[in-house]
Order: C-alpha cells, then structure tokens, then sequence
C-alpha cells in the first residue's frame, strides 16, 4: 500500500473511492496495516470498516452498498467499505455509479479486484486507481507456459483446463489469461497478429465479466487461437 500511503502523507486527502488492482489477501492486509498506522483506524472489531468478498458484484449486492453507505457511522468518523470482487455486472457498475458520484462525507470505498480494465470507463473516472507489485499467479504461470508450446487440440485435452472448465472458475480462467498476455508480452515483440491477440483476450476478459459467462466457450475459442511459443 505504497503508493495510498504516500498519496496520503502527501496530500492529506483520503479519495471517497479507490479501485486496487491485486491479489485480494495481500491487498486487505496491507490496507488493513494503512488504517492501523496511518489513519489510525482499528479494523477488527470495528463496525464501521466494512469487509466483503464476492467473486460476483452484482445488483443487489451494490445496492445494499448503497444502503449501508447512506447510514451513519458508530463512532461518528470515517465509515469505510473494503469490497474484493473479481466480476461486476454492468447494472452493478451503474448502481455503483451513481453512488460515487454524489459521495457521503467520511464514507471511503476501497474495492479490489485482479484487474480494472473490465470496468465501465464512466466508473473507472470516479475511482482513484492503485496499482498494487506482486508476483504472477504462480499456477496459472506454468499453466500458460505449458499450453503455448502445445498444439490447439493438446491444450483443449489438458486436465486443468478441463477443471477449470467443470467447475466453471471464472477467477482461474482470467488468471489465465491474463498470464497468456504477460507471457506473449514478453517473450515476443509486439506484433500486428499479437496485438490482434491482445484485444481478443480482453473481450473475452469482458465477457467472464458478465453474470453468467461460458467459461468453457471462452476458454476454447482463446486456446484455439494462441499461437503456438
């Protein structure tokens, strides 16, 4: 939490609504470290720091949000809502909106999530974004490493793939593809046919995104189009 923290010694102004790109358990200690020891808030036990984890946001999910927001604190201080989701319904995105365009005084929002990128750009103006510096997904770093040095058909026939697929793990499926991007990024230049990957493993990215994705569509339609490493 480097970047919040010196944002804040700095300025001396906390953002109603900050989106953290990252790793959801390490993301929340840290900023549960920042409230500690430099706003001086205590998170456990403490009514008004509010903690969730959804893997989908949806609706009703934003508009209780939107209820607990509008009530006042215990203690008569800051209010803050710490929500870890890995997916946001477009009707989610434009609840949330509309809540963060007429922010409460003292409600602070800190949601975190692996990526922003799949968020509406009118939402994404409202938040302040953070970039959090972690290692890859180790997992989904072999994974991806194995399936690019196989042919289409081999990597469709790959057990994890057909978990992921089984189980529908929309959270592992976009790990995985955000590791295919980060390894094609790096190992070749950019190209015109890699840049023409880039933009489909992010419309597929949109698509997880959606309340009821075919991950086992997505999945085969981006292994069959990767190039071979």
């Amino acid at each position: 939490m480097g970047p919040l923290k010196d944002s804040y010694l700095r300025d001396k102004f906390l953002h109603h609504a900050y989106l953290i790109e990252g790793q959801y358990q390490s993301t929340l200690a840290g900023l549960k470290k920042f409230f500690k020891d430099t706003l001086k808030i205590e998170s456990v036990g403490n009514p008004d720091v509010i903690v969730q984890e959804i893997e989908t946001l949806t609706i009703d999910d934003a508009r209780a949000l939107k209820e607990m927001a509008s009530r006042k604190s215990f203690s008569g201080g800051k209010k803050i809502f710490v929500v870890g989701a890995q997916f946001f319904t477009r009707e989610a995105q434009n609840s949330l909106l509309k809540l963060f365009e007429e922010p409460a005084q003292d409600v602070h929002f800190f949601i975190i999530t692996r990526s922003g990128d799949a968020l509406l750009p009118t939402l994404l103006s409202r938040l302040s974004r953070i970039a959090t510096t972690e290692t890859p997904n180790k997992e989904m770093e072999v994974l991806a490493e194995k399936l690019l040095k196989l042919t289409p058909a081999e990597r469709l026939r790959d057990e994890t793939i057909k978990h992921i697929v089984e189980e529908k793990e929309k959270t592992r499926a976009i790990a995985l593809l955000d590791e295919f991007v980060r390894i094609i990024h790096k190992k070749n230049k950019i190209t015109t046919e890699n840049a023409k990957i880039f933009k489909e493993i992010t419309k597929q990215k949109d698509y997880l995104n959606d309340r009821a994705p075919s991950v086992k569509l997505i999945l085969e339609y981006i292994l069959l189009i990767l190039p071979k490493a």
